[in-house]
Parts: structure tokens; C-alpha cells; sequence
């Protein structure tokens, strides 16, 4: 290898040269080999059972590199893309690259640490040819895939071109397989979390500060009765179209008691449709819409559902509810975070948010400690054209773009069934949970639902005939006493974010008047002063990173957009036009500002309800 890339593998990827060495060690016993072309030029030879294949002409590779990198033209490829380098070779088409796309950044993966080594033979990947290089990943073990992306998503918020040097989707053919489909993964998985953030970041915060009167009002049914259900039965039902054909059993398991019922999301209003009350029904989708759920239990005056609900739920769910309440706090709620602490200075258990209440509901089961849970209705796919169960009003059946656009699984017959990507995203958490809580039993009764890993499927029919045959639920097993939060420690941290609040009113003051200047001085053109004032402006940054109001309610909100102002300072960095440098400055940093003071003004009547709640809660200890 050339000197330099010796001391830079030694400094930064000590493991990669270590095995880089082995290599060394083994090169006489290798199928690639270097070999000279028509034209002078050097190729990769790699020797096969049935002949040899060439990773570049064996005539001219930099022309063939021309034609590569050609193709690129069609992607209108410029500064805001980064491109991935899928096989180096001998890095003849990222030549052509660099000088064809001067101010792009792109990214190397080589999947074969004997080219890779060749390739270091050849090229100084210190140069400062190579300066808008944001990622070198050589794979010499699996693990090194996922470590790839997750630095790469990180780093890059720029529109993404894989650009393949042409032999490789043949010489490595399920290792680029495995590439890009963890690739299309990754970014699928990024742009829902973004879509779901950018939906409910506001939601979530609001919620949790209106639904605190009922937090403090209410038992936390985790640290109530956290595996108090060892050796019960328990079943998730969901709203699948299953569920229809379970009703008589449920009625039955109902009457006779014979496990736990606990409905999640729209399937407390097939039950209720069919005269079964649930032992509690679960709830914890942030949208305002999520009050329709529960309509016609409140317009039916109905009181004897209990309602289990996750501190950042929708708050109208919980306006004008008869029932006895529950409540889980969830991850997305940062209030109950700040404020809340045991009077036992207990951790306060958090059930994490997911795709789906019956995922979150599963959390709380295995948690509460129940041996046993049967899934009823957890289709995660469809039956014909059927989306829910009956008495849903305001369910539909799918129309044919979405079964156009649908996705084939196994079913728990093996047969393949149709499902959308917001079910299989459900399934694969499902399953990830079920795998965390190896020590309860889950079994899957949802008669032609999607085959969920880690389950047995058994028709619930069966499953009673074996063993659900004694009575198992007496009384009101839910009837607690509400949970005793610590008023001194919701007295003090009540005190100190009013402290906060004033404090981050004085940041965006100073945050405001440090971009007023950064205005003026590009105005005068004075670059050397706007390079001051950023240092400035980070500590502005590092102030608000710091301040309780903001960490706890104001970047919650807008996590978003804070993420995007964080992705861009790299390449703000880069930016060596300081008249382009600053206008983004400006636009990015005042735009995420303007947004945080907007906020600010809009939850203060929310916060200060909140603060009166806080206060009677203390005063009284009842509300």
C-alpha cells in the first residue's frame, strides 16, 4: 500500500488495517490479481470456475470510466446530491467523477477487501482530490453494512444516487442485493419516522401538557401494578375483519371470565356493538380524530369501559370520558419527563411509542406481567376489500389504487395475503417486541392475518376447548387508587421552568439581535465580522440546547426542523463562498427562530392552564 494510506488506515480504521494485512499475508493464494491492459492501464482480474472476469476493460478503462460516469447526467446531479460509490475498483470512474463534479460529495463502499487493498496500491485516499469525500467503507464483516448507513443518514440530508461500477451486480451479486435493499429500507424507515414527526411533534407536546390534570388525576397502572398478572391470560383485540368471526367466543370469555379483554384502538366499538364490554380499552394516537373512536361510548353514556390512555393521546379522547381512567406515560412525552417522580423515588416506567396501539399495548401487557397473550383480529392485512371489523361507522373498504399499491405476505396458513406498508411496518415491531419479551407465551388466533414471527397460530376456539376452560378474572382487577406523584419535586421543577421560560424569552432576544447583525455585515460585505458573529450564534444555539423550556417543550415541537438546522451546519461549514455562506446562515438559523418564538407564544395559554392545574394538585392533591 502507498505510506500515506498505511498511517491513515493506522490512525482511523485500526481494525480495517489489521485485516487489510491478513490479506497481505494471503495474496499468492488469491483469485484476483492485477493485470495490464492494451493501452497501459492496469484491470482487475478475478479468476472463476468456469473463467475470469474483469472489473474494468481490458482495453481502456478510463473511457470505459467516461461512459460510467455518463450516466450520471441523468440523475442532474449537482452540489445538493451526494453519490455512493458501490465498488471502487481501481477508482478510474471516481477520476472521472471528481473532475467532472467538483463540489459533489459522494461516499465509497467496496464490498471485497482484496480489491480494496489493490485499490490502495494505486490511490491516496488523503488527497485533496479526495476532500468532498464524506464516507470509506471497505466490508470485511457484516456488521459493517448497518454501520455504513447509519453514519451516512447522519451526515448527508442531500438526495442520494447510487452509482454502481457496472461488474459488480454480478461478481458480488447478494452482497449488493443485500445493499440496496437494506438501502431502501433504511430510507423508508427515515421518511416515515420524518413524516410522523413532522405530524404529531406539536400534537405530542400539546397533549402532554393538557392531559397532565389527568395524569395527576389518575393511577399510572405500570407502577400500580407491574407484574401483579403472572399466570393470567390476557387478549389484544384488535379491529382486523378476524374479528368478526370471534365474537361468540369473546362472549363467552367474556361472561365466564375467563381472561383479561383489552381492546386496542377501533375495536372497542365492534365489542360494544356486540354487547361485550372489554376489561379496558387502550389508547394512544395523537390525533385529534382519535376522539371519534370513543364517540359513541360517551354519547351512550357508557361507564364501565375502563379507558387505559398514553400521556401524549389526543387530549379531546379524554374530555367528557365516564369510565375510569388509566394512564401509561409514552416516549414521546417530555413533560411527564420533567415534572413527574415517584413519592418512592421509583423510576417512572415509559412504554415507547410505535406504529400501532396494539404494539404499544403489547409493551403493557408484558409488562403488567400476563404469561399468556392471544391476539384476536390482528390481521395486518386485508380480507377482499375489507380495511376493519363491523360497527367501525367510520371505517371504509379499500378502494383499487390501494390494493394496487399493496404488498403480498405469508398469512398464518402460508397462503400469501394482500397488506399495505403501515400494516408491515406494525407486523415487523410487533415481532421485535414479542422477540424482546421471550418469557410470555403470544399466540396469534387471526383466522387468515398476516404470520406473525415468534407466534403459534391457534384458533381461539381450540385454545379454549385446552385451557381456557376456569374462571380467571374477579371483580374490577384495574380498581386502584390514583398514583401519588412528589409534589416537592413538581413544586420545584414548576419553579425552575418559569425561570426557563423567562430565560429563553432573553436567548431569542439575543438570538434575533445576533442575526440583525450578520444581516448588516453581509450588506456591507464584511465577511470577517459575519465569521465572528456565527461563534455568537453557536453559543445562542448551545444556550437554547441547554434551557429547559426549550428542551422540554419548544425543540420537542419542532425536532424536525431543529434536526434539518443540525444536518445543515456540516455543510455550512464546507461552504467556501462567504457571501452564499451567510445568506444561508440567515435563512436556516432565522427561519428555525421565527418558528421557536411563534410556538412560544402559541402554548403560553396552554402552559399557564398547566400551570394551575400543577398548582391545585399540590394545593389539594386531588383535581
Amino acid at each position: 500500500m502507498l505510506a500515506d494510506n498505511i498511517i491513515f488506515l493506522k490512525r482511523n480504521h485500526p481494525e480495517l488495517y489489521t485485516e487489510l494485512k491478513k490479506i497481505e499475508e494471503n495474496k499468492a493464494q488469491s483469485n484476483i490479481t492485477i493485470e495490464n491492459t492494451k493501452n497501459n492501464q492496469k484491470t482487475v482480474k478475478i479468476e472463476k470456475d468456469n473463467g475470469c472476469i474483469y472489473l474494468h476493460s481490458k482495453y481502456n478503462p478510463f473511457r470505459e470510466a467516461e461512459s460510467i460516469i455518463n450516466k450520471l447526467e441523468e440523475e442532474n446531479v449537482d452540489k445538493d446530491t451526494h453519490v455512493i460509490f458501490y465498488g471502487i475498483g481501481l477508482g478510474y470512474h471516481l477520476d472521472v467523477f471528481i473532475k467532472r463534479y467538483p463540489n459533489t460529495s459522494f461516499s465509497i463502499y467496496e464490498p471485497s477487501i482484496e480489491i480494496f487493498r489493490y485499490f490502495l496500491e494505486e490511490y491516496n485516499i488523503q488527497s485533496s482530490l479526495l476532500r468532498n469525500l464524506e464516507i470509506l467503507k471497505c466490508e470485511y464483516k457484516q456488521e459493517i453494512l448497518d454501520d455504513f448507513f447509519k453514519v451516512l443518514l447522519k451526515k448527508t440530508d442531500k438526495k442520494i444516487v447510487i452509482m454502481e461500477l457496472p461488474i459488480y451486480a454480478n461478481v458480488f451479486e447478494e452482497q449488493y442485493s443485500a445493499f440496496l435493499n437494506k438501502y431502501k429500507e433504511l430510507i423508508k424507515n427515515k421518511r416515515r419516522s420524518m413524516l410522523a414527526n413532522f405530524a404529531y411533534q406539536k400534537r405530542w407536546i400539546i397533549n402532554s401538557m393538557k392531559n397532565l390534570r389527568d395524569v395527576l388525576s389518575t393511577p399510572n397502572i405500570i407502577m400500580e401494578k407491574s407484574g401483579e398478572f403472572k399466570g393470567k391470560t390476557a387478549i389484544l383485540v384488535a379491529a382486523g375483519p378476524s374479528l368478526n368471526e370471534e365474537i361468540e367466543n369473546l362472549r363467552t370469555i367474556k361472561d365466564k371470565g375467563l381472561a383479561y379483554i383489552f381492546s386496542v384502538g377501533s375495536a372497542v366499538n365492534t365489542l360494544i356493538y356486540n354487547n361485550i364490554n372489554p376489561d379496558a380499552a387502550c389508547t394512544y394516537d395523537p390525533s385529534v380524530i382519535n376522539q371519534k373512536v370513543f364517540k359513541s361510548i360517551k354519547e351512550k353514556g357508557i361507564k364501565d369501559i375502563p379507558l387505559i390512555f398514553g400521556s401524549s393521546v389526543g387530549y379531546e379522547t379524554l374530555e367528557n370520558y365516564l369510565g375510569n381512567k388509566y394512564h401509561i406515560i409514552t416516549s414521546q412525552d417530555s413533560i411527564a419527563g420533567y415534572y413527574l417522580k415517584s413519592e418512592s423515588d421509583e423510576s417512572i416506567s415509559i412504554v415507547y411509542d410505535a406504529p400501532s396501539i396494539a404494539v404499544v399495548t403489547m409493551q403493557l401487557l408484558c409488562t403488567l406481567g400476563f404469561s399468556n397473550v392471544l391476539l384476536v383480529g390482528q390481521n395486518l392485512g386485508f380480507r377482499g376489500k375489507e380495511r376493519y371489523s363491523e360497527g367501525i361507522s367510520y371505517s371504509r373498504d379499500l378502494t383499487d389504487e390501494e390494493i394496487k399499491k399493496g404488498i403480498w405476505v405469508k398469512d398464518v396458513y402460508g397462503n400469501e395475503i394482500l397488506t399495505n406498508d403501515g400494516f408491515n411496518s406494525m407486523r415487523l415491531q410487533m415481532e421485535s417486541y414479542i422477540e424482546l419479551f421471550s418469557n410470555v407465551n403470544v399466540v396469534n388466533t387471526t383466522k387468515g392475518g398476516a404470520n406473525i414471527k415468534g407466534t403459534e397460530f391457534i384458533e381461539l376456539k381450540e385454545i379454549m376447548e385446552k385451557s381456557l376452560n376456569e374462571k380467571m378474572v374477579e371483580g374490577n382487577s384495574l380498581d386502584i387508587n390514583k398514583t401519588s406523584y412528589d409534589k416537592k419535586h413538581l413544586e420545584s421543577q414548576s419553579k425552575l421552568m418559569d425561570k426557563a421560560y423567562n430565560d429563553a424569552l432573553k436567548i431569542n432576544k439575543e438570538y434575533k439581535e445576533i442575526l440583525s447583525k450578520i444581516e448588516k455585515a453581509i450588506n456591507n460585505r464584511r465577511y470577517t465580522n459575519v465569521e465572528n458573529l456565527y461563534l455568537n450564534l453557536d453559543k445562542e444555539l448551545r444556550k437554547i440546547e441547554h434551557n429547559y423550556f426549550y428542551k422540554t417543550f419548544i425543540l420537542p415541537m419542532n425536532r424536525v426542523q431543529y434536526e434539518m438546522l443540525a444536518d445543515s451546519i456540516v455543510s455550512l461549514n464546507n461552504d467556501r463562498n462567504p457571501d452564499k455562506k451567510a445568506r444561508r446562515v440567515l435563512e436556516g438559523f432565522g427561519k428555525f427562530i421565527d418558528i421557536c418564538i411563534k410556538d412560544m407564544d402559541m402554548i403560553k395559554p396552554i402552559y399557564d392552564e398547566m400551570n394551575s392545574d400543577i398548582v391545585e394538585y399540590i394545593s389539594s392533591n386531588s383535581i
